[in-house]
């Protein structure tokens, strides 16, 4: 688990150090993490801390860079209705760059109880925290944001058990499930 010491409620320099850019209190990833992020190039997962749920996201320094100081951040929980699954894709876009804002998606598998867990803890909060961290996996930048999709979040989340109940457990195939999702949505 990562275990975050203090989180402001949004960016603020004073929490980095003067010669640095890097947070005063960085949070160390897990082992299992680190090697599962260490070979990716960008990537966006949900994960449990001692604050809730945070977005862990892993991206190239230049573009983490970009992200600094105040820009409008969106985010969205989506249901999908797969004949095998349930996806639950959340979508995460930063308009550093109006034009072409950094957007990155996680899925949702609510058959894996942690899985599960950690997007109903989400469903619960109203400040989200995002962990960004660069190629050599060290921690770059914090970012609290407002999450106002909560009641949603808990519904969508119901509508999914629903759902999974009618889907026999010999047909439940969330990979392929979520493949089609993928080929079918857009970032």
């Amino acid at each position: 688990m990562v275990q975050l010491i203090h989180m402001p409620s949004k960016e603020h320099d004073q929490h980095y150090s003067p010669s640095s850019s890097e947070p005063l209190n960085p949070s160390v990833l897990p082992p299992e993490l680190a090697e599962f992020l260490k070979d990716k190039q960008f990537a966006c997962l949900m994960h449990e801390t001692n604050e809730g749920t945070v977005f862990i996201i892993k991206a190239p320094n230049r573009e983490i860079e970009s992200l600094r100081g105040r820009i409008p951040i969106h985010l969205r929980h989506e249901l999908h209705m797969h004949p095998t699954a349930p996806v639950i894709r959340t979508v995460l876009r930063l308009y550093d760059q109006p034009e072409h804002p950094l957007a990155l998606e996680t899925f949702t598998n609510i058959e894996e109880a942690d899985q599960r867990a950690t997007f109903e803890a989400l469903s619960g909060q109203n400040q989200v925290y995002l962990l960004f961290y660069d190629e050599s996996l060290a921690h770059r930048l914090s970012k609290g944001v407002a999450h106002t999709q909560g009641q949603a979040a808990a519904e969508i989340l119901s509508m999914a058990d629903l759902i999974k109940q009618e889907i026999p457990q010999d047909d439940y195939d969330f990979d392929g499930a979520k493949a089609a999702v993928v080929e079918h949505t857009t970032l």
